[in-house]
């Protein structure tokens, strides 16, 4: 919703165009604008950047401090165009983000402007790192900037669903260009945000769950260097073990000598896993090590209020079977040893049904849950056979 001051902006523009006799398709080829530009500035549908106010100040003949003389900005700094505008409303905060075609909300409950703007502030400073960093740290300080908003925003509303957090608030803010340094002004963030968000849903899971699982001797990180390649050498599995597919490890300690039992696999939403995931998991199970899939679930669809509903879909009915073929792939299939989705929406397989493998669902309020139950069980269950 554009500011007063900028409502005044599109009004003046279209009252000076009209007094001139000029068409919005005149203006249009003048400026080498595809059609509906000037209607749509006109409107204050789209709002013109600086450099192209400038120019159709100049185009209609207008002197500039005639018009911006009397033009009120006390609403401005609120309004100011970015990918993630924050609006306070009773008890709760809209967030308004353009998504697909659409002016998008999503309406997080009990939360505060001022609550909210610290998250993305602190993001802000983070990534403020990266206009002078240390030699070949820049992805590492972009990863840890979202790890590190991500889990200040799950503590702070921990009713709140995680996948919603992560989706709507946490990836349109890195999205906004204002929240990077001015260099990366021309920096297409949305593939940015591919890379970093896989590094940075590694340093969630690890963060949260890490020190839990200390105390049952079991550790789980994101190898490095010989330490990884060390560890790797110990699977034997069927085919070739690809390094840069191994996304999060675990480890035991047997004999003073540290074991690997398993592979997380951690993942936003579920795209590419068939290629990148599925092969290397069905591997590691049949050889006897553990390999669960850790997800967000995101999947929404452009829409004023959209919904995340994730990709899993429906579980299994009496009378038919509607679930997705993901869902199948978990429970009928068992390419994973389960699936730990961090969606609120996310339906976890029934308790009575027969599944290879089961979906649950998690959150973060505490690491002593179905997550670190199921790693713990899977170390056990590794020791005994492996005795």
């Amino acid at each position: 919703m554009p500011s007063e001051a900028l409502i005044e902006v599109a009004r003046r523009l279209r009252q000076a165009r009209r007094s001139r006799g000029i068409e919005p398709e005149e203006l249009e080829r003048r400026l080498i604008l595809g059609p509906g530009w000037i209607s749509a500035f006109e409107s204050g549908d789209h709002v013109p950047s600086l450099d192209m106010l400038l120019a159709l100040i100049a185009e209609l003949d207008l002197s500039p401090s005639r018009f911006f003389r009397g033009l009120s900005l006390s609403e401005t700094r609120a309004q100011a165009e970015r990918k993630l505008l924050v609006e306070p409303d009773g008890e709760d905060v809209l967030l308004r983000f353009p998504y697909g075609e659409h002016d998008a909300t999503y309406r997080l409950a009990g939360a505060s402007r001022d609550e909210v703007e610290s998250i993305i502030g602190g993001l802000r400073d983070d990534l403020a790192r990266l206009a002078d960093p240390p030699p070949n740290e820049s992805q590492a300080i972009k990863a840890d900037a979202v790890a590190t908003a991500f889990l200040r925003s799950v503590r702070q509303w921990p009713h709140a669903n995680p996948s919603d957090l992560w989706w709507f608030l946490v990836y349109r803010a890195y999205c906004d260009p204002f929240n990077h340094p001015a260099m990366f002004a021309r920096l297409d963030l949305s593939q940015s945000w591919k890379r970093t968000a896989g590094w940075a849903l590694e340093e969630v899971l690890v963060r949260f769950y890490a020190d839990f699982l200390r105390q049952n001797e079991i550790n789980l990180f994101v190898p490095q260097g010989n330490r990884k390649v060390d560890l790797l050498r110990q699977v034997k599995i069927a085919g070739r073990l690809e390094p840069d597919k191994v996304d999060v490890l675990l480890t035991g300690s047997r004999d003073g000598q540290e074991v690997c039992f398993g592979v997380v696999h951690v993942k936003s939403s579920f795209a590419e896993r068939r290629t990148d995931d599925v092969p290397l998991s069905q591997a590691l199970i049949e050889a006897g090590y553990t390999s669960p899939l850790w997800t967000m679930d995101c999947k929404s669809t452009p829409a004023e209020s959209p919904f995340n509903k994730g990709e899993l879909g429906v579980t299994l009915e009496p009378e038919r079977d509607r679930r997705s073929a993901k869902r199948r792939d978990v429970e009928d299939e068992g390419y994973f040893s389960a699936c730990f989705s961090y969606n609120q929406n996310t339906i976890p397989t029934p308790t009575g049904q027969e599944a290879t493998a089961r979906v649950m669902v998690c959150d973060f309020r505490d690491p002593n849950d179905a997550f670190s139950e199921f790693v713990v069980r899977s170390w056990g269950d590794f020791r005994q056979r492996e005795a």
